[in-house]
């Protein structure tokens, strides 16, 4: 009889539970708050990302462009509400122009269908309220209700089986008899260990704690990114917009010679015909949950103001804070322990 254990109650978390019930006997997820999907998961713009801005080859832009379109597929078949809007980028200068171009070149080597250079003209004609020199059209991108999303996930993987298990969190993990002894803390008490023979870490900005109580030789290292976002209402005639509007991205040299690029303040349309203002970023947050807004409407205003010039600061009002999970290497890591048998890190 083969046992698993998933850390972590995220979306990531939850849709891997539920697809190792199909091939385990009996799973586990313990998640430390009193419900799934209390950070990073719920915490996020909702986005559909197209997969223009990854390093090609990576885990990052392989699992993007194909999870696009595995994600509209999964909504279709569950009824959750998502709409592809698309997203456009506008540059304000000829030399943000190159960036796009640059950007367009990466867009076509990960394989991210339809994205198109337009000028000025074709900005104007499909977003009338936005101020651009030129722009590019990514029809790919789109917005996803992420609520429904977290709930059809828990309801797949309770429905095969999983037991969830909450304010519960993972406090050691040692070997024993080829299994994993676990131990966790419930209210600051330490439980009974559960011995499982699968363990998947997939804890969010905690994965890299929960890999060196796996195995101390794990050196990944996450460094939390807090992200804080303020919305507006489309109540007035020029403040409508009808897609995504990023500001051009800021390109820079990584490490190892190759390029990234910074996405800035944008616009990202919501479900509920919200529009949302952010991300304004913070590197050094007090902690991995600190959810505390502390920039103000002016601050927002003044990054985004140039891209749609009739938003006014009494226009904007506080939304949310959200923390990612940053790792130092750059791509995602998805693979078993280095050491471990039956022990794989998200």
């Amino acid at each position: 009889m083969k046992s698993g254990l998933v850390i972590g109650g995220g979306v990531v978390g939850l849709a891997i539970a539920g697809e190792i019930a199909d091939i385990v006997d009996e799973i586990f997820l313990v998640e430390k708050e009193s419900r799934c999907g209390e950070h990073a998961s719920t915490r996020s713009s909702e986005v559909i990302h197209s997969g223009i801005y990854y390093k090609p080859e990576s885990l990052k832009a392989k699992l993007c462009v194909e999870g696009n379109i595995l994600l509209q597929e999964f909504c279709q078949k569950h009824t959750i509400p998502y709409r592809m809007v698309g997203k456009l980028m506008v540059a304000q200068s000829e030399e943000e122009v190159k960036n796009l171009l640059s950007l367009k070149k990466r867009a076509e080597q990960n394989e991210v269908m339809g994205v198109r250079f337009i000028d000025a003209d074709e900005v104007q004609s499909m977003e009338p309220n936005v101020h651009a020199y030129a722009g590019l059209h990514v029809p790919t991108s789109g917005i996803i209700d992420s609520a429904a999303y977290l709930h059809t996930l828990e309801s797949i993987a309770t429905g095969k089986g999983v037991a969830l298990v909450t304010k519960t969190k993972v406090v050691a993990v040692e070997r024993k008899n080829g299994q994993f002894a676990v131990t966790t803390e419930v209210e600051g008490e330490r439980q009974e260990q559960i011995l499982v023979d699968i363990l998947i870490n997939a804890a969010g900005v905690y994965a890299d704690k929960v890999a060196q109580m796996i195995n101390p030789e794990n050196d990944w290292q996450i460094f939390p990114v807090k992200g804080e976002a303020m919305f507006f209402r489309q109540n007035r005639e020029k403040l409508k917009t009808f897609r995504h509007i990023y500001p051009a991205p800021v390109t820079y040299t990584l490490p190892d010679g190759s390029e990234g690029h910074t996405t800035g303040v944008h616009t990202t349309r919501r479900m509920d015909g919200r529009i949302t203002v952010g991300p304004f970023y913070d590197e050094n947050p007090e902690h991995e949950e600190d959810y505390k807004l502390t920039r103000t409407a002016k601050d927002f205003l003044e990054k985004i103001s140039w891209i749609l010039p009739a938003l006014r600061e009494e226009d904007l009002h506080p939304f949310q804070a959200g923390i990612q999970p940053k790792l130092k290497s750059k791509d995602f890591v998805l693979e078993g322990d280095r050491e471990f048998e039956n022990a794989y890190h998200c």
